[in-house]
């Protein structure tokens, strides 16, 4: 799937909406559009995604806190069997209008993203901390990797003229 597909989990809010004293949002997916995040991730299904963020404003400034919760299946790397696991990610992320002006403001803070048209998808920030939950290299638990090594395992050698011993008989 390229970047420019349209993403499957949308939840716009309107930044006019946002206050100093701060908007609850809760994100509660439906199944197509787990269905549509999990092909987008490359694993087998993800059972429960749910989301809740505080968006507060501060002039142009808007920073969204909360936790992104769910249960997905990945497939370990060792045996190849699908497993389930629960993910928590807390979320601290700014936006700004501009974001190079902001950055240039608090040098020492981390550049806020780009409030887009006058809206914070927090859909997307869902989505995004969820590909941030996955692990690139699942295991399942319990799962060992037993390698043994060519050079460690003793082999029986011929010895150089035992091919001449032979011919002698």
């Amino acid at each position: 799937m390229t970047d420019s597909a349209p993403l499957p989990l949308t939840r716009p809010v309107a930044v006019t909406t946002v206050r100093a004293d701060g908007l609850a949002y809760h994100v509660e997916t439906t199944e197509a559009e787990r269905i549509a995040l999990a092909e987008r991730f490359d694993i087998p299904s993800i059972a429960r995604l749910t989301a809740d963020f505080v968006l507060r404003k501060k002039g142009p400034h808007i920073r969204v806190t909360g936790l992104v919760t769910g249960t997905f299946t990945q497939t370990c790397i060792l045996t190849l069997d699908p497993f389930k696991s629960d993910f928590k990610e807390e979320v601290d992320i700014g936006f700004d209008e501009d974001p190079a002006k902001a950055l240039e403001l608090r040098p020492d803070e981390e550049a806020p993203d780009q409030i887009v048209d006058g809206i914070i998808d927090v859909g997307a920030i869902a989505a995004e901390f969820t590909a941030l939950a996955l692990d690139p290299y699942p295991r399942k638990p319990g799962a060992v990797f037993d390698f043994v090594d060519k050079k460690d395992v003793e082999i029986e050698k011929p010895a150089p003229f035992g091919a001449l011993a032979t011919l002698k008989q």
